[in-house]
């Protein structure tokens, strides 16, 4: 994940790699480890073996069920997951050609079928990396690896569109009663195009008035910050900031970092009217990661880079680039407290 910088009033904040990052085996080693589970596929019962890799939402899966003749990898497509358009650039999606895959019209992701026998667990290992990192823009250190087991049917169940690692088989029984057990994986619903908020022209009060009704949002977003400082323990602490149906979602664990999401209209198509493609490009260079690694436009607070109050003009400067006069409203605040804290 590459350093993000978002620009604000008299200020610049630096948004850093993953938070609280350690040291950790290289990726390609540990994948190596991972895919020998797919040569004993045979002696798993009624189920198959999985591993993937991946950077947040960004994922490649390699599965083979007892007695099937093909390794089937799988890399994260639009249809399950629409914010991957962002990172599916037309030059991306040529690396991914190159590399063997082909876009599959049942799932919507793009799906390459390797012979056992010549993918050996070091080459095995290489290809998911060269996936993450040609098909996505991944940088190494960023890799995460999972293994598990689905069910060895014909049509193993995937996490339904619209969700995180929506399209990808689902391992581990994750999420069950979320899943289709179909071959075909359906897209998001769209909506109705008269019902959805359209940018707002002016801002809908005088300018003075919206002048203090910002210095009071900041004000009561700063209170947010400060609280969740305050996070002890294993627990969460979660801040929903909202302006009607605009969120920004910010969050503290233990790590030294706060990251805050702008709701994108990929992950809300009921946004996508205001939160153009425009309005995007705009996000990211105040510093905003584009969807991709998540569904939403993503970036990172460091705790040794000001305080409350400089992070709360930084979130009003970004709710008023993504919602425009939408933000010219007091804005609602929601504290959540996950269990682990003490």
């Amino acid at each position: 994940m590459k350093i993000l910088r978002i620009a604000a009033v008299g200020m610049a904040m630096a948004f850093p790699p993953i938070a609280g990052a350690q040291a950790k085996e290289a990726p390609q080693q540990a994948l190596t480890k991972a895919v020998a589970a797919l040569a004993h596929a045979d002696q798993m019962d009624g189920r198959g073996a999985v591993v993937e890799a991946h950077d947040g939402d960004q994922f490649v899966q390699c599965r083979r069920a007892p007695h099937e003749p093909v390794i089937t990898c799988e890399a994260a497509g639009p249809r399950g997951q629409p914010w991957m358009r962002h990172a599916l650039s037309k030059k991306r999606r040529a690396n991914l050609k190159e590399l063997g895959y082909v876009s599959d019209r049942k799932t919507g992701n793009f799906v390459a079928r390797l012979d056992p026998s010549q993918w050996p667990n070091d080459k095995l290992a290489g290809f998911m990396v060269a996936t993450l990192v040609g098909g996505y823009d991944v940088g190494l250190e960023d890799i995460e690896t999972e293994t598990g087991s689905y069910p060895a049917v014909a049509c193993p169940p995937r996490n339904p569109s619209g969700r995180d690692f929506g399209g990808e088989v689902a391992f581990n029984d994750r999420s069950p009663k979320d899943l289709g057990e179909n071959c075909e994986v359906a897209g998001m619903d769209d909506e109705d195009e008269s019902r959805l908020p359209k940018p707002l022209k002016s801002i809908p009060m005088e300018p003075d008035a919206a002048e203090s009704l910002v210095k009071q949002n900041v004000k009561e977003i700063a209170d947010a910050y400060t609280w969740l400082l305050g996070v002890s323990g294993p627990g969460r602490r979660v801040v929903i900031l909202s302006w009607g149906e605009f969120h920004i979602q910010c969050s503290k664990t233990s790590e030294p970092v706060i990251p805050c999401e702008i709701e994108s209209a990929e992950a809300n198509p009921a946004l996508r009217r205001v939160i153009t493609a425009a309005v995007g490009h705009k996000l990211n260079k105040m510093g905003f990661r584009e969807p991709g690694f998540s569904k939403n436009y993503v970036g990172w607070f460091r705790l040794n880079d000001g305080k409350p109050e400089n992070w709360a003009w930084s979130t009003m400067q970004a709710a008023l680039t993504a919602f425009g006069g939408y933000a010219i409203q007091p804005v609602a605040v929601e504290r959540r407290v996950t269990k682990g804290e003490t």
